[in-house]
């Protein structure tokens, strides 16, 4: 998964650090066990995880496929990957082309078939390495075209389709428009500008296609974040590391003036009273990785504050109580196991309350009503995966996941939660071909059944075909 290489790219800590603690780079940086020779999406030269069959040549650069810049000790590389996706879905249609499925009576709920042609995840990056008196002075930055809101070519707002529905799809005709996916830099085990979350575990994720990974997983809109990290190298395999982190997610609620319950509406109508979210300290991460022969294992967790405030006018607006801090936390544990061969399994199990920045099944982080009433979500998810090799060119991957949110329910129990997921479960099947190292041609089914919370407690299911075609350079 390409997310894997992302992060075996980002993390904090640099290659002479790490050789100076008597650990490999990756596991410095906590991104997983280095591999041998290019075969799997979870390798790439680009991410210096794994190596082509070639010889280093005069001029080289101290990693892969960098080269010396003439006159410097700086090694420079420019890497990535192309990448074309083709989606069909098999019931009703999504119109976007995510996974996310419509509700039962929804629009588009009725509607099957859609296919989907995209090739915004297309994504390179350039990277330098510098030695210094202080360790490795390393700078990575990586974009993709994933940008829906496409100002450039005169539009004020991503493109909808005839239902109103946001197409995050690429527009046809040469429309894509860049987006900063990471762009920091690291001084030996200093790391400054945006990356992954440290509460992400790469290591653990399946090698599959959906970039929407299993239920209750981090994707693209949450996971990469600006934030300051100091990663610890213990010894032994062990790698302790701590993050101040921007919280991409806060609480959202609206509810009509003089409601006795809140709505989980994500918008303001006539005569109600929008809920807006103060972020007054970054999150805080804390994690420990262990890394051995058999595997990997990573305990993290997170601690995540807001200051919520009803705004506006109506009839609860500034009234006592509606002004509160709410915290909320969340941990998971997660790992893989190295099987026979190459084979490998892989999982995690996770705990949220009051923080919906590392689930992406959970809607919002709580709801907050009339009175100053506040409804905490909280979410128990898990996900497992496992990657089977025929050959060199030949593997497979089955991969299932779950989540499922409560809310906290006091005497005056909310009504409106049609708008919150209740569970979400996700299952994904697939082979992938690699005839040559920095090839992947992948065939995968994927499956997702939501289930909302409240309301009608209505469903919504989507199965699709995917293909999906990737070169390395």
């Amino acid at each position: 998964m390409t997310r894997k290489r992302t992060l075996s790219a980002a993390l904090a800590t640099t290659a002479s650090v790490a050789l100076l603690a008597g650990l490999s780079p990756a596991q410095a940086q906590m991104g997983g066990t280095p591999g041998g020779p290019c075969s799997t999406t979870l390798e790439s030269p680009a991410m210096m995880n794994c190596t082509l069959p070639s010889s280093k040549a005069p001029g080289a650069g101290s990693f892969p496929g960098s080269f010396l810049v003439p006159g410097t000790t700086t090694s420079f590389a420019v890497h990535g990957l192309i990448q074309m996706d083709i989606a069909h879905n098999l019931g009703p249609n999504t119109y976007d082309g995510s996974l996310a499925p419509p509700l039962e009576g929804a629009a588009g709920h009725s509607e099957n078939g859609g296919t989907f042609l995209n090739s915004a995840p297309t994504r390179p990056n350039i990277e330098t390495r510098t030695p210094t008196a202080y360790g490795e002075l390393k700078t990575y930055i990586e974009f993709d075209f994933g940008e829906t809101n496409n100002s450039t070519y005169g539009n004020s707002s991503p493109s909808t389709n005839a239902l109103g529905n946001s197409n995050t799809v690429q527009n046809p005709g040469n429309q894509g428009v860049a987006r900063l996916r990471q762009a920091y830099g690291t001084l030996g085990p200093f790391l400054a500008g945006q990356t992954k979350t440290l509460f992400d575990d790469p290591a653990e994720y399946p090698d599959i296609a959906d970039a929407g990974l299993e239920a209750g997983m981090r994707t693209s809109t949450i996971v990469h974040r600006p934030q300051v990290r100091y990663t610890y190298l213990a010894g032994n395999g062990i790698t302790v590391a701590g993050s101040l982190e921007m919280p991409t997610k806060n609480v959202i609620g609206v509810y009509s003036a003089g409601a006795a319950s809140p709505t989980a509406v994500t918008g303001d109508g006539a005569g109600s009273i929008s809920t807006s979210s103060i972020v007054q300290i970054p999150d805080a991460v804390l994690a420990a990785q262990w890394d051995q022969p058999w595997g990997h294992l990573k305990l993290a967790g997170t601690y995540h504050e807001s200051i919520i405030d009803n705004v506006g006018t109506g009839t609860f607006a500034n009234t006592a109580g509606n002004r509160s801090e709410v915290p909320g936390y969340a941990f998971h544990l997660s790992g893989h196991v190295n099987a026979w061969g190459k084979d490998a399994l892989r999982g995690e199990v996770q705990y949220d309350k009051g923080i919906a920045s590392d689930n992406s099944s959970m809607s919002d982080d709580r709801l907050v009503g009339a009175g100053g009433y506040r409804g905490t979500i909280s979410a128990l998810s898990g996900d497992a995966n496992y990657e089977h090799f025929f050959s060199s060119q030949w593997r497979s991957n089955i991969s299932a996941g779950i989540s499922r949110s409560t809310v906290s329910t006091p005497t005056t129990a909310p009504n409106g939660l049609a708008a919150v997921n209740g569970t979400v479960w996700t299952g994904h099947v697939n082979v992938i071909y690699s005839p040559v190292p920095q090839t992947d041609f992948i065939t995968e089914v994927q499956h997702e059944t939501i289930h909302e919370l409240g309301g009608s407690y209505q469903t919504g299911k989507v199965t699709r075909l995917y293909e999906q075609f990737k070169f390395y350079f």
